[in-house]
């Protein structure tokens, strides 16, 4: 938070600064004349960008892996469950 040059709206005073080297913040309150507030990330995929992590790729990712992943456990119980013989599916006290 900060405050504009006096006479001027947040806006107008971090115009040239948002379209050059700011490109990437975002300006809460452009209309006002006192408390700034800018943030420096646009969307959460900016933050993730600063991580080196590409936002759309790692959720398909993450998801294809756990889809597997559940689809292979389930696989393997019907396995073990065909593999049974008649001597394993009897109950012993």
């Amino acid at each position: 938070m900060f405050d504009p040059a006096p006479n001027q709206t947040c806006g107008e005073y971090l115009g040239i600064y948002q379209r050059g080297m700011g490109v990437g913040t975002n300006l809460l309150n452009p209309d006002d004349t006192l408390d700034c507030r800018v943030c420096q990330y646009t969307t959460g995929g900016d933050y993730l960008r600063t991580l080196n992590l590409n936002e759309e790729y790692f959720g398909w990712r993450n998801a294809g892996i756990v889809v597997v992943f559940v689809v292979g456990i389930y696989g393997l119980v019907f396995l073990m469950m065909k593999l049974r013989t008649k001597a394993t599916k009897t109950a012993k006290d």
